[in-house]
């Protein structure tokens, strides 16, 4: 398996998992930080994560959101957490620290697909970051589906330092806080930065032709409800793959075509701005 179709199937793994991951904080126009990302304990070949608060500001429910660079709109809720605009969730904030944030706060997150997100500050402990001590907040995450499960430490200063997460860990490599430079921000001997796409593709299945399974992806430019289904040469469905609700990101979704004959089958992604049709072979 390449690198690049693995990549695809741990980001899918990634956002498929209730969107829980990297955020940033503190929130102010021009802060910025950059996170190698090793995905799957593969720590010899870091990715880039990069955020950067913009101008850019849009109202929401009655919260004042920023655009960030990096993907998605950030703000601070009245009740005084950093939040993510995230239309998977019933209120649609998803609320990952706190301004003011005490050892023991819990709160949750209630998707709307029913699985209900428990955080909690479970620990504080004092450590040299750019070689400042530093008070670090421990925050973990778990799910009522047993699928999440995360650990994430914090600072007020420069936000989030390490995210552990099911198949990937973002470490802080450096950030720019109110104009002053801390740790590195350069991207020199980073294989690939991985940022949000800013549009809709539908990529060939791979393989292709394939015996039984393949990988469908697409990537979306922005939360949408996507039906994705497979269709014979006679136009009869043969299965539905998707048909919910996906955030900006990139996904994919394994075919087995199970007891299929050999031939030529299609797939077809459907969204309220978007459809697109590909051809593939099973072949036996």
């Amino acid at each position: 398996m390449n690198r690049m179709l693995l990549l695809i199937i741990l980001l899918v793994n990634f956002y498929a998992a209730a969107q829980v991951g990297t955020a940033p904080a503190p929130l102010k126009p021009g802060n910025r930080w950059t996170y190698n990302e090793y995905l799957a304990g593969d720590y010899a070949h870091p990715y880039l994560l990069q955020f950067e608060i913009t101008d850019s500001i849009e109202v929401i429910n009655g919260t004042p959101f920023y655009l960030t660079r990096g993907g998605g709109y950030y703000g601070i809720t009245s009740n005084k957490f950093f939040s993510r605009y995230d239309e998977t969730i019933s209120d649609s904030l998803y609320t990952y620290f706190e301004v003011n944030p005490q050892k023991g706060d819990t709160w949750e997150q209630h998707w709307k697909n029913g699985i209900i997100l428990y955080n909690a500050l479970v620990d504080t402990f004092t450590a040299k970051v750019f070689s400042k001590y530093t008070l670090i907040y421990v925050v973990d995450r778990s799910d009522s589906s047993k699928i999440i499960s995360s650990r994430e430490y914090w600072t007020k200063e420069y936000g989030m330092l390490d995210g552990l997460y099911e198949q990937e860990e973002d470490i802080l490599k450096g950030c720019v806080i109110d104009g002053v430079l801390y740790g590195d921000t350069t991207i020199t001997g980073i294989e690939e930065v991985r940022v949000l796409p800013d549009k809709f593709v539908l990529y060939q299945n791979y393989p292709n032709p394939f015996n039984p399974s393949t990988l469908i992806s697409w990537q979306m430019a922005k939360g949408d409800k996507v039906k994705l289904v497979v269709y014979d040469i006679l136009g009869r469905e043969i299965k539905t793959l998707a048909n919910k609700y996906y955030n900006t990101g990139k996904y994919s979704i394994s075919f087995n075509a199970g007891d299929l004959p050999s031939g030529i089958y299609f797939y077809r992604i459907i969204t309220n701005d978007f459809i697109q049709t590909k051809k593939m072979i099973l072949v036996r």
